[in-house]
């Protein structure tokens, strides 16, 4: 099962990941690479489609609706993002405004049409998570508490250098109710600096009704993967943060992650550092 790809960051718009071509029914992905002046337009048909703008800036249209000078980020690191909401069975398209423009495309097969909407970098939620060894900054983009949709679900993790993310392991691949939401997911990578490298582990437990899962990626710039199932923690090396940008779809719309009952002591384990023989 392939659970790795590769951006190469091609002109135009670049599609990664299919349902049924690669290991997912819901998440469909590609990267829109444009440089300025040069334009994008499409129909969300049967699909509703976060647009996150990575970099640069456009000036953006959804059906009847005109947006001007959206985004703004130099590169990933620079601040906060921009995302679009377009709803099923409408037209949309995208002018380049600066030297180059990077646009996630996060879509998925939808019933209802909801309002267009955009999120401004005013209006992401921004969460500091985790603790000594864990530390990351989470930005919910087109996310439950600030957006409208039916099924997806976009934010953006930044993992401090020697830190851990996604961390206690945690997954999202079985309704219960309170418990667990039932979502698959995937990330694009962005390293600081960009030589730099992580890791991802993908694992299940031996009670998972999927398929036994254990891999361990090294993941580089503009890698994705593809979370179909299981728990997926990620590993930043000293001195390279890693980003990812995070594209969830399922229903109910809810972020419910349930973390592996293994690793949960971590987030009350004591700071201090533990004795080891000298």
């Amino acid at each position: 099962m392939q659970l790795k790809l590769h951006y190469a960051g091609d002109p135009g718009l670049t599609s990664l990941v299919v349902p049924g071509v690669q290991p997912v029914q819901r998440l469909n992905f590609a990267m829109l690479h444009l440089e300025i002046g040069q334009s994008y337009e499409a129909d969300s048909g049967g699909d509703e489609i976060g647009l996150v703008i990575l970099t640069g800036t456009a000036d953006v249209a959804v059906g009847a609706e005109r947006f001007v000078g959206l985004g703004g980020r130099e590169t990933v690191f620079d601040g906060k993002a921009t995302g679009i909401y377009v709803p099923r069975n409408t037209a949309f398209a995208l002018v380049a405004t600066s030297a180059l423009l990077e646009v996630a495309v996060c879509r998925t097969a939808v019933d209802e049409a909801l309002p267009i909407q955009v999120v401004g970098p005013e209006q992401v939620a921004v969460r500091d998570v985790g603790g000594q060894g864990f530390r990351r900054y989470v930005h919910d983009i087109l996310g439950v508490s600030n957006s409208q949709a039916s099924q997806l679900i976009i934010g953006e993790t930044f993992t401090l250098a020697g830190n851990w993310s996604s961390f206690p392991p945690h997954k999202h691949d079985t309704y219960l109710p309170e418990v667990e939401a039932q979502q698959e997911e995937l990330y694009l990578y962005k390293i600081r600096p960009e030589q730099g490298f992580g890791l991802q582990l993908l694992y299940t437990r031996p009670d998972s009704p999927f398929a036994a899962l254990d891999e361990a990626l090294a993941v580089r710039q503009d890698d994705v993967t593809l979370m179909p199932y299981g728990f997926h923690p990620v590993a930043a090396p000293p001195g390279y943060d890693v980003y990812y940008l995070w594209f969830m779809a399922g229903t109910p719309r809810i972020m419910l992650p349930h973390d592996d009952p293994d690793h949960t002591w971590v987030k009350t384990a004591s700071a201090e550092p533990r004795d080891f023989p000298a």
